[in-house]
């Protein structure tokens, strides 16, 4: 069957919210939006996205009423729940008036002051932005308010539940009254559901019980314009719009109704279940026309029904299993007889005859009488006079007498001379001086009327498939066959045979012929089997190619046609190709764009006196005129329209969202590092053929070219490196790039180990660590030289103290001898004390020098024996009473009653005991108090305090003055600097511990800590 208007149609299945649609607006960057019983959808020509008003009760529907898109672009949605606006950035509805007044809005409009009209359960209500100030019009003091409407002056319109319409005055404030029902035929109700104004003179008026209105507002009078079905129903009318100059649609629940104001005639649009183009539901909601021309339908049972007049410029003609419809699917052969008629014969169902005019269809099936055709698988077909040649799969040739409808001659398979040598008739054809040639599955004949019989055409081979068969301007035969192209020409008697030769670009591309056609210029153009495209010069010279290289969807070509502009039109297996061979341009045309399918029939193609074309597919036949095609616009706007990072699509403005606004508004976004895997989708916003939109893009700062992505409308980007990127997009639309590109801007931040701030550390961190290299390089150089003048002196004291001890030695025996004899000799007694005293002296220095050595070497051994500690410290103490005596300090030691023993070595520990007494006395002024502490309980350590009350050793010089050879320098008394240092190194190889104390009152407090017992300590 025929069709006119064309609906493509979107429901729940692809991705609407529900397929009760109420309403429909386009905002002005090009999105449309739908409100349903479940929602509002936003629709991008690919996708819907759903938006909710509240989600604190899901089980309150959010059923959306009207829509309304504002000067400044701002949509306005009145649901069951009150008056909202959608947040463009936030992508959210937001409540607008939160009022006991307010609650479910069931109509929007906004004046010529930019005041906000709506209607909130039949309450008119307005509101002011200049003085935010909200009046309502309650409606036992006004009126029940139905609809809303502004003029071209700016003037709100209402209309009212008992059909009058009402017209504000903003000077009053008061309403001028108009009744619409007054000369009609009483019904009831008077309810007025749409008011649409034309021009300025002109109010149409939909109503629900009495159809369609015509309101002339000069005069203030009205006519009924359509009140009732062809059924004799009323007509409930919905929605109104204007489509074009002489042309508005009329939304009902009896479908649609056109009128064209110039004949001031109807047309009814009404779902057919057979028509899958047709309406998907009578009742229909809301319309809505967008900036490319195209009708968006919402229905309350069949989602959104979109008609696109370019889709319409495809008459299509398809099987509906009615006798008004063509009989089949699979479409063959199309030709026209002398009388007008375009007769069709298909694969599956016969043989079909239109009549242009009327729209008539006339089918013909085999039925197993004579007269009828004799079988439903048609190939080839011929108008020649009043008859018409038909070809058949394997049932031989009929010729239909075209004024009975009945074969009056039937052709099959013989033996004879003149007969057909197989039953399966491929192609036909009629010359300029009338003879027919017919190709069959093994030859090519010729009729000869004469006898009424068929002779084979001795210039081609036999047993070859002759595909199709025509004849050029020179008269010359050409015939496709399986085999490439045989051509002759009956006169001159010239042949030949063009075929695919291998590594030849100036030959065939493929041997399997299915069309021949010759154009204006007497070019020659081959349709192959899977080589595209081939045209032969009109010199007869060169063949040229176009295949998908040169931007064909397929090798795979059926038919080419040239149009009355020169353009070629060219079907293939996945689509129509409109080429232009002067400027090799070409725009494919798919079901997206109106077809019935992508795939053509073999050698399936007509075009009239007229230039109408008639294209044959596996699923019916288009018809159109090659002028009244329109090339789509290529200036759509482009929207990325979704983010998602590791797959899933990041939430606006949420806890961990890395979106800040939609990212339809956002020009840049920064990543984390371990979020750089991310994909973007996007869309151009032309709704005509949206499948056949194709993109390319190029990220700045990874691609070194643009990417061209045909069928996909995501790209994906895995493990992008720290850096800044630019995303550039542009839409390929119907043969033209868009003017406009979209750019996103991509920061992938770097790990905090890799940020600046953290080189900034690194380098700190880098030179910081090379000083203290460097410092302590040079420390321990120091440290080098220090130890080994350290070493350099204790060798020195060490060998000198080696050799002075020897001498000491025989010193010291004839200074005991001398003082045996002072009392036999007084004078001299002075002097030997003198020199006892002092050789003792040396000799002790010494001892400590080569001790302390000792201990430096590690050769001063140590023996672990249990001693009186208690009894040691009293006989070290007694040893010195004569000194402090002598110099006149007190002296005192304290000790608890009860003795207590260690594990010491007796040696070490005298030494020890020697030079801290020693030291003690040496420095003290008044006093020296020595302290063997009580044992604590559980205590692994014995303690002894050595005090005097010396000048004061400022507690930081605490380690230095245990250095050997340090001595303070505020200090007069002599000394070798060596004795806390040897008693120092002695307590550690006792394992103990000797330091300076800190005191409150300045005196010099020496602490020994022995173990009790022996420990293991290195």
């Amino acid at each position: 069957m025929a069709q006119s208007y064309f609906f493509r149609h979107y429901q729940v299945e692809n991705g609407l919210s529900n397929n009760t649609v109420y309403c429909s607006a386009q905002d002005k960057n090009g999105f449309l939006w739908f409100g349903t019983k479940d929602g509002l959808n936003r629709f991008d020509g690919y996708r819907f996205k759903t938006f909710k008003a509240s989600e604190e009760n899901n089980f309150n529907p959010d059923l959306i009423h009207c829509l309304k898109t504002d000067t400044e672009g701002k949509l306005w949605v009145g649901n069951t729940k009150g008056l909202y606006y959608f947040d463009n950035e936030k992508e959210r509805l937001v409540r607008f008036i939160k009022s006991e007044l307010v609650d479910e809005i069931n109509a929007i409009a906004q004046d010529g002051k930019n005041q906000l009209w709506f209607i909130s359960r039949l309450m008119l209500c307005r509101y002011n932005f200049e003085k935010k100030v909200l009046t309502v019009f309650p409606t036992y003091d006004f009126f029940e308010a139905t609809s809303l409407a502004v003029d071209a002056d700016g003037k709100l319109w209402t209309s009212t539940s008992n059909g009058f319409l009402k017209k504000f005055n903003e000077q009053t404030g008061t309403f001028s009254t108009y009744d619409v029902f007054w000369h009609s035929p009483k019904v009831s109700p008077n309810w007025i559901h749409k008011m649409y104004f034309v021009g300025k003179n002109t109010l149409y008026i939909g109503t629900a019980s009495q159809g369609l209105k015509q309101f002339d507002i000069p005069t203030a009078t009205y006519k009924d314009i359509l009140s009732v079905n062809p059924d004799k129903t009323k007509v409930h009318v919905r929605d109104i719009q204007q489509y074009s100059e002489h042309e508005l649609w009329f939304a009902t629940e009896s479908g649609i109704f056109i009128l064209n104001t110039l004949t001031n005639k109807f047309i009814n649009l009404k779902k057919k279940f057979l028509d899958p183009f047709s309406l998907a539901d009578n009742a229909v909601y809301s319309l809505c026309k967008d900036k490319e021309g195209g009708m968006w339908v919402g229905t309350y049972f069949g989602g959104i029904n979109f008609y696109s007049k370019r889709h319409s410029l495809f008459q299509k003609f398809f099987a509906d299993n009615s006798k008004k419809s063509i009989s089949g699917n699979a479409v063959r052969e199309i030709c026209e007889d002398r009388f007008g008629n375009i007769w069709i014969g298909t694969e599956d169902a016969g043989l079909n005859k239109l009549n242009p005019k009327t729209g008539a269809i006339t089918q013909f099936l085999p039925t197993g009488e004579k007269t009828s055709i004799s079988y439903s698988n048609i190939h080839g077909l011929l108008a020649a006079g009043n008859d018409i040649w038909i070809g058949t799969f394997e049932h031989g040739l009929d010729v239909l007498d075209i004024r009975t409808g009945k074969v009056r001659r039937h052709y099959n398979v013989g033996t004879g001379k003149n007969d057909l040598k197989h039953s399966f008739i491929v192609s036909f054809l009629q010359t300029k001086s009338g003879d027919i040639y017919v190709g069959g599955a093994t030859a090519l004949y010729k009729y000869n009327p004469k006898i009424d019989g068929f002779e084979i055409i001795k210039e081609m081979p036999y047993n070859i498939w002759v595909s199709t068969i025509i004849e050029d301007s020179q008269g010359t035969i050409w015939a496709g066959s399986h085999g490439g192209i045989y051509y002759f020409n009956p006169i001159t008697k010239e042949k030949g045979h063009l075929r695919h030769e291998a590594n030849s670009t100036t030959s065939l591309t493929n041997n399997n012929i299915n069309a021949i056609y010759e154009d204006s210029q007497h070019c020659i153009w081959f349709s192959t089997e899977g080589g595209g495209l081939c045209k032969l010069s009109n010199d007869r010279k060169t063949i040229t190619s176009i295949t998908t290289n040169d931007g064909l969807p397929s090798n795979f070509v059926y038919k080419a046609l040239e149009d009355k502009q020169h353009n070629m039109w060219i079907t293939t297996s996945k689509g129509l190709v409109n080429y232009n061979p002067t400027s090799k341009e070409m725009v494919t045309y798919t079901k997206d764009n109106g077809l019935l399918t992508d795939q053509f029939n073999y050698n399936s193609g007509y075009q009239d006196a007229n230039g109408k074309m008639y294209f044959g597919s596996v699923k019916g036949m288009i018809t159109f005129n090659s002028n009244e095609i329109i090339k789509t616009s290529s200036s759509a706007p482009i929207y990325i329209t979704g983010f998602s990072v590791e797959n899933k699509e990041q939430e606006i403005d949420g806890q961990h969202s890395l979106l800040k606004k939609s990212i339809i508004y956002t020009n840049e976004i920064t990543l984390p590092y371990d979020k750089s895997s991310f994909n973007i989708e996007f869309a151009a916003l032309s709704y005509i053929s949206p499948e056949m939109t194709e993109y390319s893009y190029f990220m700045k700062g990874l691609d070194k070219e643009w990417t061209a992505i045909k069928p996909n409308r995501k790209v994906y980007f895995t493990n992008l490196a720290p850096r800044k990127y630019t995303f550039h997009l542009k839409a390929y639309i119907n043969g033209n790039w868009s003017k406009e590109e979209k750019i996103l801007i991509i920061n992938i931040l770097p790990p905090w180990w890799a940020t600046i701030w953290a080189y900034l550390c690194y380098g700190i961190i880098t030179i910081s660590l090379i000083y203290y290299l460097l410092r302590t390089y040079l420390i321990i150089i120091e440290d080098k030289k220090a130890k080994e003048i350290y070493e350099a002196k204790i060798d020195f004291f060490t060998n000198l103290a080696h050799e002075i001890r020897t001498p000491l030695t025989l010193i010291k025996g004839p200074v005991e001898n001398l003082l045996e004899q002072v009392e036999e000799n007084p004078d001299i007694k002075e002097d030997v004390v003198l020199m006892e005293r002092n050789t003792n002296r040396l000799i002790a220095l010494v001892t400590q020098i080569l001790d302390f050595r000792k201990v430096e070497t590690k050769s001063f051994t140590v023996d672990f024996i249990s001693i009186n500690i208690t009894e040691m410290l009293k006989d070290s103490y007694s040893n010195f009473t004569l000194l402090t005596k002598k110099r006149r300090l007190a002296y005192s030691i304290d000790y608890p009653p009860n003795d207590i023993f260690a594990l010491v070595d007796e040696e070490a520990l005298n030494k020890i005991f020697s030079n801290l007494f020693s030291n003690a006395i040496k420095f003290a002024q008044k006093k020296v108090a020595i302290r063997l502490l009580p044992l604590l309980e559980n205590a692994d350590y014995i303690t002894i305090e050595f005090e005097n009350d010396g000048l004061s050793i400022p507690f930081e010089m605490k380690e230095k003055i245990f250095e050997p050879f340090y001595r303070l320098k505020e200090s007069k008394q002599e000394g070798t600097g060596i004795g806390l240092a040897l008693a120092r190194s002695l307590t550690e190889l006792l394992h103990g511990d000797l330091f300076l104390k800190e005191t409150a009152d300045g005196s010099i407090v020496f602490v020994l800590q022995l173990p009790l017992e022996r420990t293991n300590k290195a």
